[in-house]
């Protein structure tokens, strides 16, 4: 499904001129998408300066959990090397 993600939209209108199905309007300064008319052909995407029009795919709640255990697993490794590295340094400094 294409969104347009509005924090990023300054309705220049330029998605509207790539649209060949009239799917998309500016409305209070703002790109809307009418889903009914969207054939999912990603001119708009190309077309958008602020990449504010995107694709987004709906996944799961098993696949966003099974995401977000993967991150934090990473996260939790970093911060141990972190962790690491300023015990190294603070060991190297204590030796001068």
């Amino acid at each position: 499904m294409i969104r347009v993600r509005k924090y990023l939209c300054l309705g220049c209108g330029l998605c509207l001129d790539s649209c060949l199905r009239d799917a998309i309007s500016v409305v209070s300064g703002q790109a809307e998408i009418d889903h009914r008319r969207c054939n999912q052909c990603g001119a708009c995407i190309a077309s958008c300066p602020q990449d504010a029009i995107v694709e987004s795919t709906p996944v799961s709640r098993v696949e966003l959990e099974a995401n977000v255990a993967a991150l934090r697993s990473r996260t939790n490794d970093i911060l141990a090397r972190i962790d690491a590295l300023q015990k190294q340094r603070r060991g190297a400094t204590q030796d001068r």
